[in-house]
């Protein structure tokens, strides 16, 4: 199995990175309530963080984010990145919401770097996962429709075989490939913009690793993917 990311969407993000982190043997229905705890301390010091930029558009990573989108004509205001969607969610609640813990702590690593973080659950991908422009026949079914639509060509998303598991790079994911309680092996990817540097997609990159071993007990495999070194395979 591998994770590709092609040329196009380094000439769209120039000189980003993206950290990948494979996790075998995860359980993911047991209560970690270590992990539970970090999450609502990391939720409220991201609020605190967001309102000195008076709002979650305005801090620097999200706004990287924000000026790419918009020179490729995407409306920021209706397909904001994850982080920025993540980040207005934080300035609106006052507690973190639970979907389950992988989702739990991949959301606590997104937060305390405030880069966007996302998952794929390996045991139901058939086919490779890329990071491309969407192509003729391409599917996306959002987690609200009942059935898959049709997505124009030259979109940026992840996609395995013609199902793309999410559009506008981590906007927003289909229902394929979710990170569910009987999830047990995941595909973490984490994207950090050019102009934040190579030291912030290191730290992250650490901060997967470790948090998979200290958190679900589990050994994680982990790759750094730039212009120069575009796949992980394993």
């Amino acid at each position: 199995m591998y994770l590709h990311i092609e040329p196009a969407i380094f000439e769209r993000f120039p000189r980003m990175r993206v950290v990948v982190a494979i996790a075998q043997r995860v359980d993911n229905q047991r209560d970690r309530p270590e992990l539970t705890t970090r999450w609502h301390t990391i939720w409220k010091h991201a609020a605190s963080e967001a309102r000195l930029y008076g709002n979650a558009q305005s801090h620097p990573h999200v706004r990287a984010f924000r000026e790419q989108f918009r020179a490729m004509g995407v409306s920021n205001k209706k397909f904001p990145s994850a982080i920025e969607a993540l980040l207005r969610r934080v300035l609106k609640e006052d507690a973190p919401f639970h979907i389950n813990t992988l989702v739990d702590f991949y959301h606590t690593v997104s937060l305390q770097y405030v880069v966007p973080v996302g998952g794929f659950d390996l045991g139901v991908l058939h086919a490779p996962v890329q990071a491309r422009l969407t192509r003729e026949g391409d599917r996306f079914q959002a987690l609200d429709d009942d059935l898959p639509q049709l997505l124009p060509p030259g979109e940026v998303a992840y996609a395995s075989g013609q199902t793309v598991l999410t559009r506008h790079l981590m906007w927003r994911q289909a229902c394929t490939g979710l990170l569910t309680h009987t999830t047990s092996s995941a595909l973490l990817v984490a994207e950090i913009p050019g102009n934040i540097g190579e030291e912030v997609a290191i730290t992250v990159q650490t901060a997967l690793q470790t948090g998979l071993q200290e958190y679900f007990d589990v050994p994680a495999l982990t790759f750094l993917l730039d212009e120069d070194s575009p796949t992980a395979a394993w």
